[in-house]
């Protein structure tokens, strides 16, 4: 409500969207009658015009696999709001400010230096059997990014799941020294054994501190291409 609740004669108020069927009825899917939620982020109609907020921005991933097999798997961050503050003249494109993450200590591996990477969490990732490329992928969300491409890669290769089930099932996450995010349908007997062994465990992590991954298969035998798309966040799997 916060969001589009104003005065119609100042703001364009997008009230047909709000009551679109199709919206309510993509925004009542969220609903778990089960639990409650943590929060939800506020839903784009399709009438919202220019003058309002604007949508949540953060990091954003994408893959493409051609027809010819070909693959593009690509992440854009700024890291902090509005990156280093410098934007590109004429163009409105702010440049990022990963170099933040360097530090000035001489006897540091991540000391500041000429042509020296920083240390960053962007990992655009590409999966070969031998030479032959069978997944495209990202998983999306500042240092939960390694960690949630494991966790997505042994539900892959391990468990067995196809791409969908990968993304949607239930991810941990390390927060600092013994706290440990852990999301709700996780196995509870798995929680106990943690904080028996010294875990502090928490359930209260909203989902998209989770990460949000996306994912093409390439099937090496078919070439048939599988796509998936993380519900934490507002990507989609798109064929065409």
């Amino acid at each position: 409500a916060l969001r589009y609740v104003a005065d119609p004669c100042h703001a364009p108020v997008p009230a047909d969207g709000l009551l679109d069927p199709a919206y309510l009825a993509r925004r009542r899917a969220r609903i778990d009658p089960s639990q409650a939620a943590p929060g939800y982020e506020p839903g784009v109609p399709s009438s919202a015009g220019q003058g309002l907020p604007g949508a949540h921005a953060d990091t954003v991933y994408l893959t493409v696999v051609d027809e010819h097999r070909n693959a593009v798997s690509f992440i854009n961050s700024l890291y902090e709001g509005f990156g280093s503050g410098l934007v590109v003249p004429g163009t409105g494109i702010a440049l990022q400010n990963r170099g933040a993450l360097f530090t000035l200590d001489p006897a540091h591996p991540n000391c500041i230096a000429p042509g020296k990477r920083p240390y960053h969490t962007i990992i655009p990732a590409l999966l070969f059997r031998g030479e032959q490329l069978v997944l495209s992928f990202g998983v999306m969300g500042g240092f939960m990014q390694p960690q949630g491409q494991v966790q997505v890669l042994c539900n892959l290769l391990d468990w067995g799941m196809d791409v969908q089930q990968a993304l949607d099932a239930p991810r941990f996450r390390w927060i600092e020294g013994n706290q440990v995010a852990y999301e709700a349908g996780l196995a509870h007997m798995t929680r106990l054994a943690l904080e028996k062994r010294g875990h502090a465990i928490t359930t209260n992590a909203a989902p998209t501190t989770m990460g949000g991954g996306q994912i093409i298969r390439i099937d090496p035998e078919t070439g048939v291409l599988q796509g998936g798309s993380d519900p934490r966040k507002d990507g989609c799997a798109v064929g065409f």
